[in-house]
């Protein structure tokens, strides 16, 4: 399963600028047309249309075993649904962002999904590595949340 984290954006707010909780970039505004701008997104996609606003190359082909095709009313939002599921990726995770209020045809509000992926270099990863170390020895992470 992949850890997701849900913000739901008070109703009547401004619309969200979602920044990369990773590296800090602006992800996602209002004014903006263009791509995400970060490379750690994999993909945005909102519950309303159930289409992909942005995905990556390489997301869409770790997505393709969690379409099915076949089945009637399952589209690239179940697909992404089922991907944060049964996937097991530590270095993944994905923001949903719920826009609070019913929707005109009493549907659920619409969220807007963005997926992240965590890259690490050689010298970063044996940094995240030693500080994982520390926080087991020294009580400071709380694994039961995992």
């Amino acid at each position: 399963m992949i850890e997701t984290v849900n913000i739901t954006w008070p109703n009547g707010a401004i619309d969200p600028r979602i920044h990369c909780p990773a590296c800090g970039t602006q992800v996602l505004s209002p004014l903006e047309d263009d791509g995400p701008g970060c490379h750690h997104v994999q993909f945005i996609i909102d519950s309303e249309s159930g289409e992909f606003n942005y995905i990556t190359e390489e997301f869409d082909e770790i997505l393709e075993p969690f379409r099915k095709k076949d089945v009637p009313d399952f589209g690239e939002w179940e697909a992404t649904d089922t991907f944060l599921d049964e996937a097991e990726a530590d270095t993944f995770f994905a923001m949903n962002v719920i826009l609070a209020g019913e929707r005109e045809d009493g549907e659920d509000s619409v969220c807007l999904r963005i997926g992240y992926e965590l890259f690490f270099d050689e010298d970063q990863q044996e940094l995240y590595d030693e500080l994982e170390k520390r926080h087991d020895e020294e009580g400071l992470h709380d694994h039961s949340q995992n």
